[in-house]
This record gives C-alpha cells, sequence and structure tokens, in this order.
C-alpha cells in the first residue's frame, strides 16, 4: 500500500518514466498595493504562468524527450502532470525556458529542464 504520491510528468504525451525531481507553481510577478490611511491593502493582478523545473537521468541510450532541440526551435509543448495518489491531472502548454546538463564523478549525468507555460491547476 502506498502511503506518499508522486507526480508523474509526460511531454507531448512521452512518460518520463527517468525523471527522478519536480518542482511546479504558478507564479506571477504581483506586486503589492500600499497606502498611506490602510497600510498594506492588498495586491494588483498580473500574468500569471504555471512554471516547471524537472531532473531526468539520462540512460546510455539517450534521452527521454530532446528538450534542447525545443528549446533552440521555440517549439511549443504539452506537458502533463498526474498525481499519483489522486489521479488528479494538470495539463499546459508552454515553452522550454532552459536546458542544462550535469555530470560528475560517482554521479549519474542529468538534464534537467526549465519550463513556462498557461496557468493551469491541478483538477
Amino acid at each position: 500500500m502506498a502511503l506518499y504520491s508522486q507526480i508523474w510528468l509526460y511531454v507531448n504525451t512521452v512518460l518520463l518514466a527517468e525523471n527522478t525531481t519536480l518542482e511546479t507553481a504558478i507564479e506571477g510577478d504581483i506586486p503589492d498595493v500600499f497606502t498611506n490611511i490602510g497600510d498594506w491593502v492588498g495586491i494588483t493582478k498580473a500574468p500569471l504562468v504555471r512554471s516547471i523545473t524537472a531532473a531526468n537521468v539520462i540512460p546510455l541510450g539517450g534521452v527521454e524527450f530532446d528538450f534542447e532541440k525545443k528549446m533552440l526551435d521555440f517549439e511549443e509543448i504539452e506537458v502533463m502532470m498526474q498525481e499519483s495518489g489522486s489521479g488528479k491531472k494538470c495539463v499546459t502548454r508552454g515553452y522550454v525556458t532552459a536546458a542544462p546538463r550535469s555530470s560528475g564523478v560517482g554521479q549519474v549525468t542529468t538534464l534537467s529542464f526549465s519550463f513556462k507555460g498557461k496557468p493551469t491547476a491541478f483538477i
């Protein structure tokens, strides 16, 4: 019996089975509104974005998805995240904004990526 949920990550319907970490958030550059009389009184609405950062182990046979090419081509991609416990899904479309690789002695080689897309929720 599972005690904790994981998030499965799909890019253009490809399951990233080698994914090791995932962080996602709905973000915006939301400014505070201050007044002389009421002290802090709220915020100003601003555009929102769904951000995703993930790291994938690179198998000897190669990467599961070519994030570098998608970034170089400015190609819009679809990302779906699904919680393993509740089954809730978040589907968004957007762009790869970074695709770093890392490697070191005694470490696996990883290809990470950052993504910015439409601000959709898990439902």
